[in-house]
């Protein structure tokens, strides 16, 4: 029995179509992620200053996301307080409801020593927001 051509390119398509839904979950510019984070600083001001920061302690995940629609980047800058005191920072500059994140597994400054704290210091419009917590994962 021959394959019809028609089935094969089917095939083919659904393939394509399924790697190319896969690999834009890597995208930059992500959204805004739900609750259920270890650490979310600035909950309760979703536009006041911008900006919001989202933590997992579990593979030292840290999200920083635009939340006002103002036009202004949101940024932070994270440092790990312990051994080091080495810090990395990330801004996001793709609009409302976008965010970017690191996290352990991208290596080097991004892996947060463990029973350490941690400081963050986050910002879009106004002043510096400043927060703390103890990376016991």
């Amino acid at each position: 029995m021959k394959p019809r051509i028609g089935r094969i390119l089917a095939g083919a398509t659904a393939l394509a179509a399924t790697a190319l839904m896969m690999s834009g979950a890597t995208a930059s510019a992500q959204t805004a992620p739900s609750d259920g984070w270890d650490h979310i600083f600035n909950p309760n001001s979703p536009t006041g200053s911008g900006v919001r920061v989202y933590v997992e302690e579990y593979g030292d995940v840290v999200s920083v996301c635009d939340s006002a629609k103002d036009g202004k980047s949101a940024t932070a800058v994270v440092t790990d307080l312990g051994y080091s005191g080495r810090e990395y920072s990330m801004t996001v500059s793709s609009g409302y409801g976008t965010c970017k994140s690191h996290r352990a597994s991208d290596g080097g400054v991004y892996n947060l020593h463990e029973k350490n704290y941690v400081a963050i210091t986050y910002w879009a419009k106004g002043g510096d927001n400043y927060a703390e917590y103890y990376n016991d994962h």
